[in-house]
């Protein structure tokens, strides 16, 4: 929770600059902890979580203690926790969203295309989205009596999601250009890290209760 907060008063104090306390500008520190921002401490932080869960999913995904198509979902999450782990710090989505954006704005004017690669998002969420759903019925199917790891599980299934909606409101109201607006990606980061930080608990309170 440290680098949501640290987000949230990244954005509280964007318009201010701050004196020095002990010859250390507080401003540019709120901005190192901004999950918001790419290359800072929080992305790394970020990237880290998504790369740990991919890990506790590859205990899943390779251990002998579940069937075989639940082993197959394991892996391919913790693929696809790792890819996310990478395009977490190389923002790979935007980049192949604003492409995109480039190469079709005459073909699709009517979407709000905006000028923040939000098109990733017509790419990406229906495939994360069903990758999820997937891993969810995988979970559901062994997490019955583990009452930690079921509560877990659906702390991240009401989380992730939301992270989807709260890129696809940012896109709607993106032509207004708003400071106001930009907390819906504070809000945003929160639900994503809550999220995968769920996920993660409960893949390492399986493979602990299974010895993995």
């Amino acid at each position: 929770m440290f680098f949501v907060v640290t987000t949230f008063l990244s954005y509280l104090t964007y318009t201010y600059e701050f004196q020095r306390v002990f010859d250390i500008n507080i401003r540019r520190v709120l901005v190192l902890l901004d999950l918001r921002k790419e290359n800072t401490l929080a992305t790394w932080f970020s990237s880290m979580l998504f790369l740990m869960t991919g890990l506790a999913f590859v205990l899943l995904g390779w251990g002998s203690n579940f069937k075989n198509w639940q082993r197959f979902i394991f892996k391919l999450t913790a693929v696809g926790a790792v890819l996310l782990s990478a395009d977490e710090v190389a923002s790979i989505h935007e980049t192949v969203g604003k492409w995109i954006q480039r190469a079709l704005e005459d073909l699709i004017t009517f979407l709000p295309i905006g000028g923040g690669g939000f098109v990733w998002v017509l790419l990406f969420a229906p495939i994360a989205i069903a990758g999820l759903i997937a891993t969810v019925i995988a979970l559901h199917q062994i997490v019955k009596f583990q009452r930690k790891a079921a509560i877990a599980l659906w702390i991240a299934v009401l989380c992730l999601p939301a992270v989807f909606m709260f890129e696809i409101l940012e896109w709607m109201l993106h032509s207004f250009q708003s400071e106001k607006l930009k907390i819906l990606t504070c809000w945003e980061e929160m639900f994503e890290l809550l999220g995968m930080y769920s996920l993660f608990i409960c893949a390492v309170l399986i493979a602990g209760r299974h010895k993995l």
